[in-house]
Parts: C-alpha cells; structure tokens; sequence
C-alpha cells in the first residue's frame, strides 16, 4: 500500500471569534497582576523557615478531574514563588491543563482562569474553573497492514486470515469506546507486540493517526502497520559451552529448521533450558535480518553451573523432626551425559541415603532416570519402616506435563517397638505418573490449578501374606483462585486406592495413610491408617480434602498473609471403614523467594487436641 501517514494528526475545531485560543474566557492579562512587590528588596538570609506562600490554588471541576490537576500543574506545585513567576504560571496554565485533560479524553474542556485580590498578609488566591464536557469517543477505526502479510491476506492464507482476525479483535479502541491517550499508545504497542510475536519481528508503523473533533467530540483513528517479511528458523548456534554437550541444548528444541517464527517458542525453549540444572543463565535469540528472514539464525548463549556441587542442610519441621542433611549433584558424571545427584539425610524420625541418575535430553526433549534410595521411618506409635526402592524409567517434561514412565522395586517391613514384624512385603511394579500445572506462579501459585496422578500394575511377594498382583491409583487436584477483598482461595483433594484380591500383601511403602502438614492437619504425620496391635499401618483406600482462604494481613508487608482452613480425610482398608477425620485452624504465611513458608495452629476433631504444623513449598 502506498501514501502512508507518517505522523500523527489531533484536528480540533477553531474557537469562536475574537477568543484567545490559548486562553479561555476569563483569564487575567498578565499585566493586570499585581507588580512584584519584592523584586528589588535584597536577597533574604537563608533559614530553615518554609517561605509563606505567594498564592493558592484552587481547582474547580469534577472528580477525579481536580485531583489530576492539582497534581499535576505547574501552578500547584511551587506556591511560594515570586509574583513574577506566578504571572508566568498563571498564563500557562490553561494549555497545561487543557493537555492533561486531552490525555483523558476530553477534547473541548472550557477553562477560566480568576486571579483575587492582593491582600497584605494574605496569599492571593487563583482560581482554575474546568467545565470538561462530554469525553470524545470513537467514531471510526482503520487498521491497515503492508508487508508479506498484506501479501498472504490477498491470497486467503488460513494463518494469516485468522491472525488479522485477531489484531481487530485485539485492538482496544473500537468504535464507540473513550478515547484516551493511554489506550492510544497501549492499543498501538498491543497490535505491534502481538505481530512481532506471530511471526514478524521487523513490524512496525509506517503511520498513525488520531484525528479529534473537539465540537463533536469524536475521534477517527487510522494506522498502518508494515509487518515485513515473514522470518522462519534457520540454524541453530550454542555460545557458552565449556563442558555439557551441544546436544544438551539442541535436543530440547521444539521446533525445526524453517519453521515459522513465533515468539512464545523461544520463549518455551529458553526456559525448558533453565529448568535443566545445567546453565546458570540462558538467552535465547533470533537475529531480525530482513536478508536472512527465510532462514533466520538462532542464537543461544549459555553460562554453565559448576560440574560439581556440594550442599550441607540443617532442618527441622513438625511432621519428621529435626535433620541434617549432605548433598552432591554432579552434572557430567564421569564425562558422559548423565546427572547424579546423591543424598544422606539423618533425622530424628526419618533417615534417607539416596542417589538419582537423571540423562541429558534425548531428541524430544526426553530423559533416561535411575534411583536407588534406603530409608528408615520412626512414627509417632514407635512403629518403625524400613524400606529399600530401585527405580529405572523415562520422563518427559512438557511445557504444562510432566509425563514419567518407570518400573520400580520396593521392599519395605513394618516393626512394632518391641522388634515384632508386623508387616513384610516386596513388589516389582509398572507406573505411569502424569503431573499438570496450569498456575501463574510454579513457586507461589494464585490462580489456576496443579494435577498429580499415577497408575500401576504390580506383583507382591510376602512371607507373611499371599503373593499376587495388584492395581496401585492415586489421584490429587490443588485449585487456586484469587477472591474479592483481596482473599485467595486453595481447595485440595486427594483420593488413592490399591486393588488387589483379599490376603495379597502389598509393602507398606505402597499403601496410603493421611495427617500431616500436606494431608489432614490437627493429627500426626502418617497416624491416620489401619490400626494393628496399637501400631498405624497403611492403607489400600484414602481420601483427603481442604479448604483454605488466606489474604495479606498489612499492606506495608503483603508478603505476610493469615489464613483459616478446614481438612478432612482418612485412610482405611477399605472405602466402607473410610471414616471423615476433621481438622480446623489459622495460620501465617510467607510468600517468600522459594515457596511459602506455612506455620499454622490446627484443632483434631478425633483427637480433641491442637497440634503445630510448619513447612515450605507446596505438594503436587
């Protein structure tokens, strides 16, 4: 398209005969104001006295008009000046305000200007009268594109028609709307943001043009964008690399060589890169050439982490008591492209030894993973778990999914505290796992949801109990939503189930219990379950739900929240000896860097006792 509009135009219909265009009606001469009465008195001694003011100010015109202006007016701001400057700032005025209220959307505000008395003594007052009149408002809109696109729209190319479609429906001024400078600018970088983003990162504005008729109280706007060539991925380079592979980097590409551009996929593929454990930072970029649009190069540039990297952690919280820990992460063991990272965790109540082998990206983005872990569980009844797991599979990390394939080995026995063995069992198991996030925040959620399942078919060996097969399930859903007067909503609920034929044993470690911090709050860690000889055991049926409401206590800390909640759920052999267990209380949160920090005060219902709970992080 030829002739674009290379500037802005805001037409206005001339004022009457015989008026001042920059001053209404009823504005002082400047030599009507009283003569500078200090002007040629020396200069003062400085004190830390705030000088009188010269004059004052006031405004009037609705609300929230009156606040605009006295805000932001140069005569409202420096009422302690000379009488020669307020001659000045009185004549200025008018255009000032008359600006201020054009950005608002009045085109053909009437402003008058009245300058009081001298009084000795007394500051002399201004007075600003504002009659706004009707805001002017959209009468027609034009958007115009030039460019490859324009191109492809002649040609009725799917894409490209549903595009367009979407910038009219985009666009925030439409007929009939208010017009105002801020939606102006915003519904211009809107239109621009969203055709770099799909495709064409050269776009831009070969004209725009807000025409205003002040008498009417309209405005036509017209606005051509030049979208440019339309740029596809060309090769891949990676800066940075001193000891991961490239492959690290390339494999987890999701898109290919001449693929069309689009924004968010750089943008996906630079933070599924962050989420590696490998780079300590990662830019992902694509060079704007017009020359090389058809086969665009894409740049990434790394900073590795350390290959090595050791972590000692003292902690405590109320389900396991207080614990150190030694961790070692090394992200190229033994030179091949595999990550290890180990763990030994000593506690009062639970004891961990730990390794996970987790591959570099396959094509796809795919990861081999190994672990082997030991364990040892002290509950509150004095019962003790020991447990032994090996675990081989494949993940596959999605934008939103997180798809994990594995087969896995348990052992796990079950002691009274006077060393009577009250539960031996072993399994070899197939599991797919599947965990959604659809939240604005991974690590301080507010809105959206977070999924956790998995399902499984197993074979248990006992010398206690009949060996057999079983069905493992395990489902739980986490809903955040913000709520008016500044309340946030989380609801939780969790349901599991193990299948198996009466008298197969199934290792503890694979049963379900409830209480606890993340389960049902007032009641001990892992103390709801199948009671035998005075000792919990797990269960094959469990159910658990919350309701929780928290909001910012001050506005000086709105990182500080308080928060009331209810619980509810059990753990039993059965869903028919399934039997509710509430629990009730408030507490405090920190929404800090890492997670929230959680303590809260909570009643048992069962137990007829209040119990503390404190933790860090949220539960998939």
């Amino acid at each position: 398209m030829a002739g674009a509009l290379a500037s802005v135009a805001l037409a206005q219909t001339p004022p009457p005969p015989g008026t001042s265009a920059p001053v209404a009606p009823g504005v002082a001469p400047a030599a009507a104001l009283p003569p500078d009465a200090g002007a040629s008195a020396p200069a003062a001694r400085s004190t830390n006295r705030r000088a009188p003011p010269v004059w004052t100010l006031v405004v009037q015109a609705p609300e929230p008009l009156d606040t605009l202006l006295r805000t932001y007016l140069d005569l409202a701001r420096d009422e302690a000046a000379s009488r020669s400057e307020l001659r000045r700032l009185v004549a200025a005025a008018p255009a000032q305000a008359r600006s201020l209220l054009e950005a608002e959307g009045y085109f053909g505000a009437q402003i008058r200007m009245k300058v009081g008395e001298e009084k000795a003594g007394e500051p002399t007052q201004v007075t600003m009268e504002v009659e706004p009149g009707p805001k002017t408002r959209i009468a027609q809109v034009q958007l115009v594109f030039e460019g490859e696109l324009d191109n492809r729209l002649s040609q009725d190319d799917p894409e490209t028609v549903a595009l367009v479609a979407q910038l009219h429906a985009l666009w925030s001024l439409p007929k009939g709307q208010v017009f105002t400078q801020t939606q102006w600018s915003a519904a211009k970088n809107a239109t621009l943001a969203l055709l770099r983003a799909q495709g064409y990162p050269t776009a831009t504005w070969s004209g725009t043009s807000a025409t205003v008729d002040a008498e009417k109280h309209t405005a036509r706007l017209f606005v051509v964008a030049d979208s440019g060539p339309a740029f596809a991925y060309g090769e891949l380079s990676v800066e940075g690399l001193k000891h991961q592979p490239a492959s690290a980097v390339r494999n987890m590409m999701s898109f290919k060589l001449g693929d069309p551009y689009r924004e968010k996929q750089l943008l996906d593929f630079q933070e599924r890169l962050q989420k590696l454990n490998l780079f300590e930072s990662v830019f992902v970029n694509i060079q704007d050439d017009v020359a090389q649009a058809k086969a665009a190069p894409v740049s990434v540039q790394v900073r590795e982490l350390p290959l090595q990297q050791a972590t000692v952690g003292v902690g405590v919280s109320s389900d396991t008591g207080p614990r150190v820990s030694l961790e070692h992460l090394h992200r190229l063991l033994w030179g091949l492209p595999w990550q290890a990272k180990s763990k030994v965790q000593l506690g009062r109540d639970e004891s961990v030894v730990q390794t996970d082998l987790t591959s570099h990206p396959r094509p796809g983005g795919k990861r081999w993973l190994g672990s082997v872990q030991w364990s040892r569980q002290l509950d509150d009844d004095r019962a003790v778990t020991h447990s032994t797991r090996l675990r081989v599979g494949q993940t596959d990390e999605g934008d939103r999914l997180e798809r994990t394939t594995y087969v896995e080995y348990q052992q796990a026995d079950v002691e009274s505290e006077v060393s009577e063995l009250l539960s031996e069992a072993s399994a070899l198991t197939v599991m797919q796992q599947w965990i959604w996030r659809d939240v604005d925040s991974v690590v301080l959620p507010t809105r959206g949801f977070t999924a956790n399942a998995y399902a499984g078919l197993g074979r248990s060996f006992s010398t206690l109990d009949d060996n057999g097969w079983f069905l493992r399930t395990y489902g739980r859903l986490t809903w955040y939503r913000p709520l008016q007067g500044n309340w946030y909503a989380s609801v939780r609920g969790e349901v599991a189930q193990v299948w198996s034929p009466d008298g197969v044993s199934v290792p503890d470690t694979l049963l379900y219990r409830a209480g606890g911090d993340e389960s049902v709050r007032g009641y001990g860690y892992r103390t709801l379950g199948v009671k035998q000889d005075g000792v919990t055991l797990g269960g094959r049926s469990l159910f658990t739900g919350s309701v929780e409401l928290a909001r910012p206590m001050w506005d000086r800390f709105p990182t500080l929240w308080g928060a009331v909640f209810a619980d509810v759920g059990d753990a039993a052999a059965s869903w028919s000896e399934l039997s509710p267990r509430w629990g009730y209380g408030v507490g405090v949160r920190w929404r800090s860097p890492v997670g929230p920090l959680r303590l809260d005060a909570a009643y048992g219902q069962e137990v007829e006792a209040f119990r503390l709970h404190f933790s860090v992080g949220i539960t998939l």
